[in-house]
């Protein structure tokens, strides 16, 4: 995969503050073997991303600790693959993403164009809330693992005990939001892919309000 390089990244952190209609404007135009690579890989990421999060929301009407466990580490496996993708092409997206203010140049060769760069940095931001996601996914399945006997007491000073359908309902719906967070992004970012490479987003099908453990 061709890496692609800023020579000066406050013009970048003005790129992504443009808006997707413009960016729509060349995605249609010829790209070449090399480029197209470049969206092959990100479109595939952006369908395994669609199917993780679809998956996800289905988790939040009938948590079941093992299921959850499973979902996590295919979360971890998913931010994995973004995260080779993104410093393949670029070492630093955090940098190349949010670059602090009054940042100098830095050395470049290649150049990205301004939709690379926003399903680049929408990829990476992806990665951030689905490890938050995955932290709550850890955390309901303990809880739902703690109140089937599956965890041995602990000599601890005695706490106040938990509710523990509450608090993975709680979480649910945390994770809920931030699914459709997620879904947003990507359904926003898909006027930035070539044409023929673009995917429909379907509505949420469990809302929020929904997700009771019952």
């Amino acid at each position: 995969m061709r890496r692609f390089f800023w020579t000066g990244l406050a013009l970048v952190a003005g790129l992504l503050g443009s808006t997707i209609v413009t960016a729509s404007t060349r995605s249609n135009s010829q790209i070449d073997e090399a480029t197209r690579s470049y969206w092959l890989a990100a479109h595939n990421l952006t369908k395994e991303q669609v199917t993780l999060l679809e998956r996800l929301e289905r988790s939040t009407q009938k948590p079941e600790a093992k299921r959850l466990r499973t979902l996590g580490g295919q979360v971890l496996l998913y931010t994995s693959s973004v995260d080779r993708f993104l410093k393949s092409n670029y070492p630093e997206p955090e940098l190349l993403c949010s670059p602090p203010p009054g940042l100098g140049e830095i050395a470049g060769t290649d150049s990205a164009t301004l939709e690379q760069v926003q399903v680049y940095c929408s990829l990476y931001r992806s990665t951030r809330e689905l490890s938050t996601i995955k932290t709550r996914l850890d955390h309901q399945a303990k809880l739902l693992a703690s109140g089937s006997g599956g965890r041995k007491p602990t000599r601890q000073a005695t706490k106040k005990p938990v509710n523990i359908p509450a608090a993975v309902n709680v979480s649910s719906r945390d994770v809920l939001v931030l699914v459709e967070s997620s879904r947003k992004r990507v359904a926003q970012m898909q006027p930035a892919f070539p044409q023929d490479l673009r995917i429909s987003i379907t509505q949420p099908t469990v809302p929020a309000r929904s997700a009771d453990v019952r």
